[in-house]
């Protein structure tokens, strides 16, 4: 479930679902949607906090959920659900803050590159898993990452999958800031109450430039989107899937 908090002129949106990690099925990603899109008409609102209960930030796709799920139809409608989630984010009028205290992993990691900042406490790890799981990014994640990072970075994010910790993660500039253990969601409000000192005007018109400014290659979307949809419906995700709950290691097939 999503749990949504107001703090003044703050939202507070917490991926509440302990039981899976925190992990995003669909009817949490259209929550999400709706949220957000809801959001974008409260004038009265000035910032929001993405956060996840726990000691988790987001573990990614629910595979329980998703687990039968291999169709090409699947995949459309899950990298399009999760593309619409990170848009209607990049296009509020206001900034989003990721308070991430713990792992951020795949669908997670996407979730938190999608926001206007990220802090991390420095128990915090960011893994973008989608490879060992026989997958590309889906929403619309390249060109977002490459414009934090840098190319030679993204490329060893997207192509290791190695979990990152906190302080690796701020030296790429993929975190903002490393808070003490637990401390990542107050200083996130923190930011976010400086933020709405601004002008509503000024800070909307900052981030739509900001935006502007780091979106590159736009037709990277298609091709991940299609790049999506061939391999969560190849062989190599299917098996990826099973080992998991297999607790094996999955065996690739050849290109």
């Amino acid at each position: 479930m999503l749990r949504t908090e107001r703090h003044a002129d703050i939202a507070v949106w917490t991926v509440d679902r302990p039981e899976a990690k925190n992990a995003l099925d669909h009817a949490t990603l259209a929550a999400f949607v709706a949220t957000v899109r809801d959001a974008a008409k409260d004038r009265t609102l000035r910032a929001a906090v993405i956060a996840g209960a726990g000691d988790v930030f987001v573990s990614g796709g629910d595979l329980r959920e998703l687990r039968y799920r291999s169709s090409a139809e699947d995949a459309e409608h899950l990298s399009d659900a999760g593309f619409a989630l990170t848009s209607a984010i990049g296009e509020l009028p206001f900034p989003v803050i990721a308070a991430i205290e713990g792992p951020a992993i795949g669908g997670g990691a996407e979730l938190a590159v999608a926001c206007d900042l990220r802090i991390a406490d420095v128990a915090a790890r960011i893994s973008f898993k989608q490879v060992r799981m026989g997958v590309t990014t889906a929403w619309g994640t390249v060109p977002r990452l490459t414009a934090l990072v840098g190319a030679g970075a993204a490329a060893r994010l997207l192509y290791t999958g190695q979990d990152i910790s906190a302080t690796e993660c701020r030296r790429l500039g993929l975190v903002d800031e490393v808070t003490d253990e637990g401390q990542a969601h107050a200083t996130a409000l923190a930011w976010a109450a400086d933020i709405a000192r601004g002008s509503p005007k000024a800070v909307a018109e900052t981030k739509r430039l900001l935006r502007e400014a780091t979106t590159t290659a736009r037709n990277v979307r298609a091709l991940e989107r299609q790049a999506f949809i061939d391999t969560w419906s190849g062989p190599d995700h299917s098996d990826a899937i099973e080992a998991y709950f297999e607790r094996r290691p999955p065996r690739w097939q050849a290109r």
